[in-house]
């Protein structure tokens, strides 16, 4: 998957992408790990939004759930995917 959030693009599958974005997060250290920092991104993006974020058992398919549903408010363009 291929992915741009303005001028930065991202690549990897959705599970390294979210790694990426949240490597480069400034608040890192609020999380205690990858599928904390992205359950709190799924509900960060419901509480702004009102759109239910899709909400997966395997945090591999909520990381692509996210990246879909943020693609779906232009919040990130799709250049590939898989």
């Amino acid at each position: 998957m291929r992915i741009r959030i303005e001028n930065d693009v991202y690549e990897g599958t959705p599970m390294e992408i979210m790694e990426q974005l949240f490597e480069g997060s400034f608040d890192q250290e609020q999380f205690p790990n990858i599928e904390s920092y992205i359950r709190y991104q799924c509900r960060n993006f419901t509480r702004m939004t009102d759109i239910p974020c899709q909400y997966e058992r395997d945090i591999h398919a909520q990381a692509r759930a996210l990246l879909a549903a943020l693609a779906e408010i232009d919040a990130l363009e799709v250049l590939q995917d898989e």
